[in-house]
């Protein structure tokens, strides 16, 4: 049996001052009891140095005894590359680096914003409307991201170091994690032969409506993609005629047909206030939110009831992004690790969570060793026959064709599948109940996502899971957390973000606020949970079992806290810039050959605009412009660029820009991203030999690990109950008799119920 030798609040961190993405995974370090020392003159904006160093100390630039005595080290570059090598003093310290593109690979000296990230990765051509140009998420996600994967790498590599020796230096790529926050992209195109695209104003997933609708008062989000949120929708609404259509031959054709809902929808709830519509979809359980201003953040019921918001100096920051309370019991040790398994490797988990935050959280966990039992219902990827109109409308299964046993074939839920196993409990049965109870004892972490009725209706609040097993690592994730008037409140990440306010940075110049391609509170939820539980793992040798509360609506907030700051230091909120920004001017997204084709171009400095003009052949006269005339003069800039760029191929653009100095990145649709030269060369992608689909790639886990000489294989994704009989028996202690007698009543089972 090997522990942690320190307590999480015994860590020594350095953060080598540079981007925010650095700033961020030493916050969570900080935020959580470590002892952060930042070095050098910091290169943040007051509003983000306000948020990002809380907790934090300062030291002078060169510092040599605090590095050699650290845990970790964390060394981050805002746009470009990290130029000199760093040798660390002392050869048990993690080295951290985190940068746009890395250390290798074709493009590794490319200069990289967010802007030219979002659109290299896949993102910005999700985003949009179809008949104009696309545009960059919220700006701040990408190094808020890639900080997010960076803290969990330096975990990973401090449990490598404690339990079995290996030490690491970490490397993670804003560019990387992008592509590896798609939700549905890769999948739909490799199965289902789709190249999703923007939609409008609302998300590109399955469903409709699913989007940014306008009340008498503001804005809404509103996603209803089942059957039955989308008839009682249309019942409420006044609007089951719809139903009649000859196009509409089941509620998921309106995928295909989503102007005559809308047609009929607008007008409806432009008639009505935003808070009396929420209230009524979300009494009939339809996902709904009201699009909160960033100020209005701070005047939110439910966040003001929870206490959320914590000060620094005269401003409101954003409190934690998960909360952790200790239960007790006798701390436990970690289990003997082998080294070749990874970091995790004896670290037990059941995973109840559905769709994407909470399924992202575990199979992180996996990727980094640790054994996930997915545990699933005997109807949990659908029935045995779908309509041909769901299977149209989701592309998730092979060539569209759901086949003999579509609930193994389906493509988003073998994503979440990967290097798990699959039990199948009925948990609406006692006896179902009891199974999972014979294997809390024996697993390390629970994590589910459910509202947070559903663990106490079923017996398994929190009490009982720790009379079962008091060193417990329990993480529940519900949408809006277990306290609050929105408690009880249904949550879809499509709806949680407009919510958290991140429709407000999204939108075209001037114009109203967007919806992103990709529900980005799932991803962001996830990883702070994944984040949250490899704290409580290294600390159950003192602390025993905690249970974790990882609020989507309350993540999604935690990595907007500079903008938050912002908005009350100019006493307004950001008004909505399309693909612009305040620092880097000019920037946008142009045109180019071919249909659909653009380049994201973004001038970080002086040099940069002067090699522009040059080599765009811009006026002579603005070669000299500072960037506050640039500002003013955007929109004559932004037509000059237009037509030049529109002459260029978008990769020999971006790549005959870097080559200048000029930040420059193809707008990648998911073929793109697949062919991409510089993505190939550090091994994006795994391929995986799914059965029952055959082979298909994934993006991988986006940490590098020098120690590990390549990535670990990913393992397919389990067919339903494909691990019943191992994990029932040798971790439940069922005998045969007993697993008999459950398959018989259909407790456990291998394939839905007829």
């Amino acid at each position: 049996m090997v522990s942690a030798v320190k307590s999480f609040s015994e860590l020594k961190v350095i953060e080598l001052a540079g981007s925010i993405a650095g700033a961020y995974c030493a916050k969570l370090f900080a935020d959580n009891g470590a002892q952060v020392v930042t070095l050098g003159e910091s290169q943040l904006t007051q509003s983000q140095s306000l948020y990002l160093n809380r907790g934090k100390s300062a030291g002078p630039a060169e510092d040599d005894d605090r590095v050699r005595n650290a845990d970790v080290v964390i060394r981050s570059a805002p746009c470009g590359s990290l130029q000199q090598p760093f040798f660390l003093p002392s050869p048990e310290t993690v080295l951290v680096e985190i940068s746009p593109y890395g250390s290798s690979g074709p493009y590794s000296d490319w200069l990289g914003t967010s802007a030219t990230v979002y659109a290299h990765s896949g993102h910005t051509y999700l985003t949009g409307d179809p008949q104009r140009e696309p545009l960059m998420g919220p700006p701040t996600h990408p190094p808020y991201a890639a900080g997010l994967f960076a803290f969990i790498g330096a975990m990973g590599a401090l449990f490598d170091r404690e339990r079995n020796t290996q030490i690491h230096s970490v490397e993670v790529t804003h560019l990387e994690v992008l592509v590896a926050l798609h939700q549905m992209s890769f999948v739909r195109y490799q199965l289902g032969k789709d190249v999703l695209c923007r939609m409008g104003n609302r998300w590109t997933g399955h469903g409709q409506p699913n989007g940014m609708y306008r009340c008498a008062d503001g804005w809404l989000a509103l996603s209803a993609p089942t059957d039955v949120q989308l008839e009682t929708l249309l019942s409420i609404t006044g609007l089951t005629d719809l139903l009649d259509d000859p196009r509409i031959q089941s509620p998921m054709d309106f995928q295909e047909h989503p102007q005559l809902l809308d047609e009929r929808l607008t007008p409806w709830l432009l008639e009505r206030e935003t808070r009396d519509v929420v209230g009524l979809f979300q009494a009939a359980q339809i996902p709904s939110a009201p699009a909160n201003t960033i100020l209005g953040l701070l005047e939110d019921d439910h966040l003001e009831d929870r206490n959320f918001w914590r000060q620094a100096g005269p401003w409101l920051v954003p409190g934690p992004a998960f909360q952790t309370s200790l239960v007790g019991g006798t701390p436990a040790e970690l289990p003997a690790s082998e080294d070749s398994e990874g970091p995790l490797s004896g670290i037990r988990v059941l995973d109840l969570a559905k769709v994407w935050a909470g399924p992202l959280a575990a199979r992180i966990l996996a990727e980094l060793g640790a054994e996930v039992i997915q545990v699933e219902a005997p109807w949990g990827r659908g029935p045995r026959e779908i309509p041909e109109s769901l299977v149209v409308a989701q592309r998730f299964h092979p060539d569209n064709i759901q086949g003999p046993d579509q609930w193994n074939r389906n493509g988003h839920l073998i994503k979440y599948g990967l290097n798990k196993e699959s039990v199948v409990l009925d948990l609406s049965r006692d006896e179902g109940l009891a199974a999972l109870e014979r294997l809390v004892p024996n697993v390390d972490v629970l994590i589910e996502n459910f509202s947070p009725r559903v663990m106490p209706q079923l017996g398994l609040d929190e009490h009982r899971l720790h009379h079962l097993n008091e060193n417990l690592i329990y993480m529940t994730m519900p949408g809006y957390g277990r306290s609050g008037p929105a408690e009880n409140w249904v949550a879809y990440g499509t709806t949680v973000d407009s919510h958290a306010g991140l429709s407000q940075l999204v939108g075209y110049k001037d114009e109203h606020p967007w919806k992103c391609g990709v529900a980005w509170p799932d991803p962001i939820a996830g990883l702070h949970a994944a984040a949250a539980i490899l704290i409580a793992l290294w600390d159950r040798s003192t602390n025993g079992g905690v249970t974790i509360e990882a609020a989507q609506f309350e993540a999604t907030i935690s990595v907007i806290g500079d903008v938050i700051v912002e908005a009350q230091m100019n006493n307004h909120d950001p008004s909505l810039m399309g693909n612009r920004d305040h620092d880097y001017v000019p920037q946008g997204v142009y045109p180019c050959k071919g249909s659909d084709q653009w380049a994201s171009i973004s001038v970080i400095d002086q040099q940069a605009w002067e090699t522009l003009c040059q080599v765009a052949q811009l006026p002579e006269e603005w070669t000299q412009l500072n960037r506050s005339e640039r500002q003013v003069l955007h929109d004559s800039i932004d037509a000059a660029l237009r037509s030049w760029t529109s002459n260029f191929d978008q990769i020999d653009l971006a790549e005959f820009l870097q080559g200048q100095g000029v930040a420059a990145a193809p707008v990648l649709n998911v073929p793109g991203v697949l062919a991409d030269k510089h993505l190939k060369s550090r091994s994006v992608f795994g391929m995986v030999e799914q059965p029952r689909v055959g082979p298909i790639l994934f993006p991988c886990l986006p940490i590098h690990f020098s120690a590990a000489s390549e990535r670990p294989p990913t393992r397919p994704a389990p067919v339903l109950g494909e691990n019943n009989h191992v994990v029932l028996q040798n971790i439940g202690g069922l005998s045969p008799t007993e697993l008999e007698d459950l398959e018989r009543l259909g407790v456990v089972a291998t394939e839905p119920p007829v």
